[in-house]
């Protein structure tokens, strides 16, 4: 396995449990007491975690295609899409 694969897996793996961690304290309520009997209150923050499939894509066509500017692309995505799911999350949660 090449050195950029193996940096992708791992660059993969790090985001996405970064990911799925901040997806599901905010979905849970954050630090806020939560008053009702659901375990997520704010199921919109689950955004978080589509937008860094998407990266995730990047990904996959990278591990097989093995191009530069789809590593690149993929390294980049895969951490940019966290705040960008949660701006997009809290937009979503404060309009309704």
């Amino acid at each position: 396995m090449s050195r950029r694969k193996i940096i992708a897996l791992v660059n993969l793996i790090i985001s996405g449990f970064i990911a799925l961690a901040v997806s599901i304290f905010f979905a849970g309520g954050a630090i806020a007491e939560n008053y009702t009997d659901k375990t997520f209150v704010a199921p919109e923050f689950f955004i978080i975690l589509v937008i860094w499939g998407i990266g995730a894509l990047f990904v996959l066509i990278q591990y097989f295609k093995d191009l530069i500017p789809f590593f690149v692309i993929s390294l980049i995505f895969t951490w940019v899409s966290i705040p960008i799911g949660f701006k997009i999350g809290m937009t979503m949660a404060t309009s309704s």
